[in-house]
Protein backbone atom coordinates (compact mmCIF):
# COMPACT_ATOMS: atom_id res chain seq x y z
CA UNK A 1 0.00 0.00 0.00
CA UNK A 2 1.33 3.38 -0.92
CA UNK A 3 0.50 6.91 0.26
CA UNK A 4 0.26 9.76 -1.77
CA UNK A 5 1.23 12.64 0.10
CA UNK A 6 -0.45 16.53 -1.85
CA UNK A 7 0.86 19.52 -1.61
CA UNK A 8 -0.42 22.95 -2.43
CA UNK A 9 1.20 24.62 -5.62
CA UNK A 10 4.07 26.58 -4.78
CA UNK A 11 3.92 30.59 -4.35
CA UNK A 12 6.36 32.78 -5.23
CA UNK A 13 6.35 36.23 -3.01
CA UNK A 14 8.54 39.06 -3.56
CA UNK A 15 9.66 40.22 -0.02
CA UNK A 16 11.88 43.44 1.19
CA UNK A 17 14.12 42.43 3.62
CA UNK A 18 12.20 43.96 6.48
CA UNK A 19 9.46 41.59 5.87
CA UNK A 20 11.70 38.72 5.44
CA UNK A 21 13.27 39.67 8.64
CA UNK A 22 10.09 40.32 10.40
CA UNK A 23 8.32 37.11 9.34
CA UNK A 24 11.82 35.01 10.32
CA UNK A 25 11.51 36.67 13.56
CA UNK A 26 7.54 35.77 13.52
CA UNK A 27 7.90 31.68 12.74
CA UNK A 28 11.13 31.90 15.54
CA UNK A 29 8.99 33.64 18.30
CA UNK A 30 5.88 31.07 17.98
CA UNK A 31 8.16 27.79 17.41
CA UNK A 32 9.75 29.32 20.91
CA UNK A 33 6.73 29.92 22.22
CA UNK A 34 5.47 26.32 21.83
CA UNK A 35 7.98 24.62 22.67
CA UNK A 36 8.51 26.24 26.32
CA UNK A 37 4.55 26.10 26.70
CA UNK A 38 5.00 22.59 27.11
CA UNK A 39 8.16 22.94 29.52
CA UNK A 40 8.04 23.55 33.25
CA UNK A 41 11.16 25.01 33.61
CA UNK A 42 12.63 26.33 36.83
CA UNK A 43 12.84 30.00 36.93
CA UNK A 44 15.41 30.27 39.16
CA UNK A 45 18.84 32.00 39.11
CA UNK A 46 21.44 30.77 36.22
CA UNK A 47 24.54 30.37 37.72
CA UNK A 48 27.22 30.48 34.88
CA UNK A 49 30.89 28.95 35.93
CA UNK A 50 34.01 31.46 35.71
CA UNK A 51 35.98 30.26 32.76
CA UNK A 52 33.33 28.25 30.99
CA UNK A 53 32.86 28.87 27.12
CA UNK A 54 29.89 30.45 27.79
CA UNK A 55 30.93 32.61 30.47
CA UNK A 56 34.16 33.13 28.69
CA UNK A 57 31.57 34.24 25.43
CA UNK A 58 29.37 36.78 28.05
CA UNK A 59 33.06 38.37 28.98
CA UNK A 60 33.56 39.02 25.22
CA UNK A 61 30.06 40.12 24.49
CA UNK A 62 31.09 42.86 27.33
CA UNK A 63 34.59 43.65 26.04
CA UNK A 64 32.81 44.57 22.88
CA UNK A 65 30.31 46.55 23.97
CA UNK A 66 32.39 48.92 25.83
CA UNK A 67 34.40 49.18 23.14
CA UNK A 68 31.51 49.79 21.17
CA UNK A 69 31.69 47.18 18.51
CA UNK A 70 28.04 45.73 19.47
CA UNK A 71 24.96 47.39 18.63
CA UNK A 72 21.67 46.20 20.93
CA UNK A 73 17.97 45.96 19.76
CA UNK A 74 15.02 47.20 21.65
CA UNK A 75 12.22 44.30 21.87
CA UNK A 76 10.08 46.43 19.87
CA UNK A 77 13.41 45.88 17.45
CA UNK A 78 13.57 42.63 17.55
CA UNK A 79 10.18 41.14 17.64
CA UNK A 80 7.93 44.16 15.96
CA UNK A 81 5.96 44.32 19.35
CA UNK A 82 5.71 45.78 22.70
CA UNK A 83 6.86 43.40 25.59
CA UNK A 84 3.80 41.45 27.30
Amino acid sequence: MSTVATHAPEQVVDLSIVELESLIRRIVRDEIESVLAGSDLYEGPTVIEPGSPLYQSLIDIQQRAREGRLKFYTHAEVWGDEPV
